[in-house]
C-alpha cells in the first residue's frame, strides 16, 4: 500500500523541515504534500532550502486548519492518507507500523498513532466525550507507563495526525471550512463512524508533538473556536432533549472547571483575564445560536445520507464517556 502525508504548515519555522525530514527518513517510503496557509515567516524558504522531496502547495491565505485540510484531500491520491501538524517528529518506522495496522484491519476506516511528548508524556490515545459532546483525549498528561496503550478500537485519530483510508475520507466527505479551527478533525470523525468506519489505535506507530505550538494552549482564540464549534456540531448530531441542556450543562462544567483554578498565563506566556475568557466563551455562544437554523439544515442533510444520525451518536457517547468528576 502506498501512503500520501499532508503536512498543514503556518509560520511553522524549521519545525516544518524537521517534520518534513523526519518523513523522509522513514523505512518505507511516503509521499510527502505542505499546504502552507499564507504563512508570513520564513519558513517555506527554509524548506526550499533543504531540497527536500516534497509538494508544496501554497495558499494566498489563511484558510484555516480545516481549509487547508480539505486543499490537502484534493491532491492526494494514495489508498492511506494523512493529514497533520507541522509541529511533529515521527518515529522511523511510524509508517511502517501503521501499514502493517491498516493491514490487520482490512475492515478499519482509520489507524490512530501514539501521540507523545518526548518526556514520555502521552498527547491522546483516544477520545472520550460528554454528554453535551464535551471532548477530552483518552490519557491526556500521563505518563506512558500509566496509560492504556493496547491495540484497540477508539473514537477517532487525534487531530494532530490523522491517518485514514481514502474511502473513509470520501464517504465522510469534506471537513466544514467555516469551523477554522478545532473540533473540526472531531466532526469529520463523526462523519466517519456515521458511515460505518471505525479507527483502531496503533500504540507502535509513534509520533512526537508538541501540542499547540501555532494557537497557544489556554488563549481565549482557542476557547472560543474550540467552544463554537462543539455547539455547533452539538446541533447537528445530538437528540433534540440533549441540545435543550446545552446551556445548564454548559454552565455546570463552567462552573466546575473555575473552582479548580483559571490559569494564570497562557501557554505563551502571556497574562489570562478572566474578562477576556468570558467573553472567548459569550461569543462562542452567541454565534453558535446566530448559526442554529444554518446546522439544522446540516443536520436534515447528514439524515438523509446516514439514517439514524441522533441513536448513533448516542451510542458512540456510551460506548466513549468521559467519566467527569
Amino acid at each position: 500500500m502506498e501512503i500520501d502525508v499532508g503536512i498543514i504548515n503556518y509560520n511553522g519555522g524549521d519545525e516544518l523541515t524537521k517534520c518534513v525530514n523526519s518523513l523522509k527518513a522513514q523505512t518505507v517510503p511516503v509521499r510527502v504534500f505542505v499546504f502552507d496557509n499564507a504563512s508570513s515567516d520564513n519558513s517555506i524558504q527554509l524548506l526550499k532550502e533543504r531540497g527536500l522531496d516534497c509538494k508544496i502547495i501554497e495558499s494566498s491565505e489563511n484558510l484555516g486548519y480545516a481549509g487547508a485540510c480539505n486543499g490537502l484531500l484534493e491532491q492526494m491520491n494514495s489508498e492511506i492518507q494523512v493529514l497533520c501538524n507541522m509541529d511533529l517528529e515521527f518515529d522511523p518506522t511510524w509508517a511502517e507500523k501503521l501499514l502493517q495496522c491498516f493491514e490487520r484491519h482490512p475492515e478499519c476506516g482509520s489507524v490512530a498513532s501514539l501521540v507523545m511528548e518526548k518526556s514520555g508524556v502521552v498527547n491522546a490515545v483516544g477520545v472520550l466525550f460528554g454528554p453535551d459532546l464535551f471532548a477530552k483525549n483518552e490519557a491526556s498528561g500521563l505518563n506512558i507507563a500509566d496509560a492504556d496503550v493496547r491495540e484497540k478500537d477508539v473514537f477517532g485519530c487525534y487531530g494532530a495526525v490523522m491517518s485514514f483510508r481514502k474511502a473513509a475520507a470520501q464517504a465522510a466527505g469534506e471537513m466544514d471550512a467555516s469551523f477554522f479551527l478545532f473540533f473540526e478533525e472531531t466532526e469529520w470523525y463523526f462523519r466517519h463512524n456515521l458511515a460505518g468506519f471505525k479507527t483502531v489505535f496503533c500504540p507502535e506507530a509513534r509520533v512526537y508533538h508538541e501540542r499547540s505550538m501555532t494557537t497557544v494552549r489556554y488563549s481565549p482564540l482557542k476557547l472560543f473556536y474550540s467552544e463554537r464549534n462543539r455547539l455547533r456540531s452539538a446541533i447537528r448530531l445530538l437528540p433534540l432533549g440533549d441540545i435543550l441542556k446545552l446551556p445548564v450543562r454548559g454552565f455546570a462544567r463552567y462552573l466546575s472547571m473555575a473552582k479548580g483554578g483559571v490559569p494564570g498565563q497562557s501557554g505563551d506566556g502571556k497574562k489570562l483575564s478572566k474578562v477576556a475568557i468570558c467573553k472567548a466563551l459569550a461569543k462562542a455562544w452567541l454565534q453558535a445560536l446566530c448559526m442554529f437554523p444554518k446546522e439544522w439544515a446540516t443536520r436534515k442533510k447528514y439524515e438523509r445520507k446516514y439514517g439514524n444520525v441522533t441513536g448513533k451518536v448516542r451510542e458512540l457517547l456510551a460506548t466513549y464517556p468521559l467519566q467527569e468528576k
